[in-house]
């Protein structure tokens, strides 16, 4: 059976560092599983590769779309495992590193083809948050616990889902079929102690500002891209946005980065502790790990 290597994790734990070192070890080609990397322009709020990098180990779907289009996880399922069997055909390990997991479920499990129930019905959830918060929780507590509290674009789209299907989103993922099918998903999450995270999600907090994030989004205004675009609702994004707009102070803005990243790194590993065959490795296991990996035939 072929495999795949996942490299999974919370936000600043360290996912791209050890995917390098393995890509280098077990001749691999890393693709990219982070909805805002997907995304031309938006680099110093993702911590994204630096290209001297990419020429060292080649990495796929980073700065794919130049626009502001969505790009829904079915999207990302049908190119990323296109990618995927071609890294293979090549003798190549595909090395998908990331840490949005609806993506990595739509890639490992497939998606549901549960259409559009059209603008208005959508927009009659948009004017009523509250309503939609309680019912998302209702409908389906385990998906809410994914998307965290204020992702009221996916809570949307479960409505959406339940009204068309009759099936909440995890009744429907239960129900679908992998485009990978044949292959073998294995899957390492790493492992760091809590409050060696939250350091690392500080320092890289301070790193984005030291490294020009405000200045990267004044850029990307004056060449037309709008509020509105996805990768600005992304953290970081939308406090720099606020920052800009005079709604916050500098200090006020770091400071809301870093508890909403905690927070989001704290959903992150609700998920993981959920997922199935799931080995938590420390970032300093590379000769365990490539033993692993190379075992596995």
């Amino acid at each position: 059976m072929k495999k795949i290597l996942a490299i999974l994790g919370p936000t600043g734990s360290g996912k791209t560092e050890l995917s390098i070192k393995l890509a280098l070890l077990l001749n691999g080609e890393v693709i990219n599983c982070d909805s805002v990397q997907l995304y031309k322009g938006f680099d110093i709020g993702t911590d994204k590769i630096p290209l001297e990098l990419r020429e060292k180990v080649p990495h796929h779907l980073i700065d794919l779309i130049s626009d502001c289009r969505r790009f829904s996880a079915a999207d990302y399922a049908r190119l990323a495992s296109e990618k995927i069997k071609e890294i293979a055909s090549r003798g190549k390990l595909p090395i998908l590193v990331g840490g949005t997991f609806l993506y990595f479920r739509a890639l490992e499990k497939g998606l549901f083809p549960v259409g559009s129930a059209g603008e208005k019905f959508r927009n009659k959830w948009r004017k009523n948050p509250l309503e939609l918060w309680h019912r998302t929780i209702e409908l389906d507590p385990e998906y809410y616990l994914k998307i965290g509290a204020s992702d009221f674009k996916r809570m949307i789209r479960l409505m959406e889902v339940f009204y068309l299907s009759g099936k909440n989103m995890i009744e429907n993922f239960r129900e679908t079929r992998s485009p990978l099918q044949e292959w073998r998903f294995l899957k390492l999450a790493i492992k760091r102690d809590r409050k060696e995270l939250y350091r690392r999600i500080e320092e890289r907090t301070e790193k984005m500002f030291k490294n020009g994030i405000i200045e990267e989004v004044r850029n990307l205004l004056a060449l037309g891209y709008p509020e509105s675009c996805p990768p600005f609702e992304a953290i970081g994004y939308k406090e720099v946005l606020a920052f800009i707009k005079g709604d916050l102070t500098l200090e006020e803005t770091k400071r809301l980065v870093k508890k909403h990243t905690k927070e989001y790194a704290r959903r992150q590993l609700m998920w993981l502790r959920r997922e199935e065959n799931l080995l938590w490795v420390s970032p300093e296991e590379i000769d365990k790990i490539v033993k692993m990996v190379k075992e596995d035939e």
